[in-house]
């Protein structure tokens, strides 16, 4: 079985975004005192990095005096010679760069990537959604190697180094609410894999089990979340749930308009309804809105406009949600690819 010998080391080069328990790994390899730089995309340095939604994740680097860099091409990059030797290590967290063979062989081995995933499983993107669409609650985190076959959002193929497996609890029912959980059980992988590091601890590298492989791609909320009311309250509960916070939410339309829902909970004590009164909204209270789906109610908390604000006094007891078969279709045909810079609008 191979082994690898990481460090230690006195640098750590991070490749991310602001995912809040990188923001904190960061912190956490300052006060260590070891030297610590950021490469960002475009992208990344335009991510929100505090609750409150006004300080993206430059402004924070900025504020506290980190080093970073905005490169959309790390290959091409000549600062990263400088912060690179034989005691750096590299660290990806969803990062959009596809690293060259050049640019690997500069890190020796010490260029691996966090992966919230169950490996082979759920390679591809949207990995929260998909999660909750499948009712998935095994949450999982690896350690891999990354090599040039690796692309952000395609393919993982890197050779596992560490594997941290936990379960997401009950109350866990958004993207926001798993991204939450793992946040913390990343956090503290990251914390004794620094340690084991640092004290000079070879690893076991172990081969990805192909013959388990699953592959889903990446999505856009805006282009793959409308809502089919042909669905039943359960399909349609985990659905609004898959594309809810940090999301825009899942789409319909209302009196001509689109809007987007939130909060969605499927109760089946209403009883059953005709399919033709699918999306009818029947009774509206201080808990919700209430829609009528063919095998009983879906209460929806928030109903909100393009702009992500609240729009309830389009919603009328006697109206109805609907979605235009047009866009249920678009969405089956869109593809969602992502560069440094963003979404690349693609139809199949």
């Amino acid at each position: 079985m191979t082994r690898l010998k990481i460090g230690p080391v006195d640098t750590i080069v991070f490749f991310s975004g602001a995912v809040p328990w990188v923001i904190r790994a960061i912190r956490e390899s300052v006060r260590l005192g070891l030297k610590t730089h950021v490469f960002a995309s475009t992208r990344h340095l335009a991510d929100i990095a505090d609750i409150d939604r006004t300080q993206t994740f430059r402004d924070l680097l900025e504020e506290e005096r980190i080093s970073f860099y905005h490169t959309d091409d790390i290959n091409s990059s000549s600062d990263l010679d400088g912060v690179v030797s034989e005691r750096t290590m590299g660290i990806g967290i969803g990062e959009t760069y596809v690293f060259s063979p050049a640019t690997i062989r500069k890190f020796g081995g010490r260029l691996l990537d966090f992966m919230t995933i169950r490996l082979p499983q759920y390679r591809g993107g949207a990995h929260f959604t998909w999660q909750i669409l499948r009712q998935s609650r095994i949450g999982c985190w690896n350690i891999e190697l990354i090599d040039e076959k690796m692309v952000p959002g395609v393919c993982d193929s890197g050779k596992i180094l560490r594997t941290h497996e936990y379960l997401v609890p009950s109350w866990a029912k958004t993207p926001k609410d798993y991204a939450a959980v793992a946040d913390g059980e990343a956090l503290l992988l990251y914390e004794g894999f620094l340690r084991d590091v640092q004290a000079g601890r070879e690893f076991e590298i172990r081969e990805i089990q192909e013959d388990f492989s699953l592959f889903l791609p990446r999505l856009s909320t805006n282009h793959h979340g409308w809502i089919d009311w042909s669905w039943s309250a359960l399909e349609l509960d985990r659905f609004i749930s898959a594309f809810d916070d940090p999301y825009p939410g899942a789409s319909t339309m209302i009196s001509g308009k689109r809007v987007h829902l939130k909060g969605a909970h499927a109760d089946l004590s209403e009883g059953a309804f005709h399919p033709f009164m699918a999306g009818l909204i029947y009774r509206i209270a201080p808990s919700g809105v209430f829609v009528a789906v063919r095998d009983g109610a879906l209460i929806v908390e928030r109903v909100l406009d393009e702009q992500g604000r609240n729009s309830l006094d389009r919603v009328k007891v006697g109206s109805r949600f609907q979605t235009p078969m047009k866009h249920l279709e678009e969405a089956r045909m869109f593809d969602a690819e992502y560069d440094a810079q963003g979404l690349l609008s693609k139809n199949k």
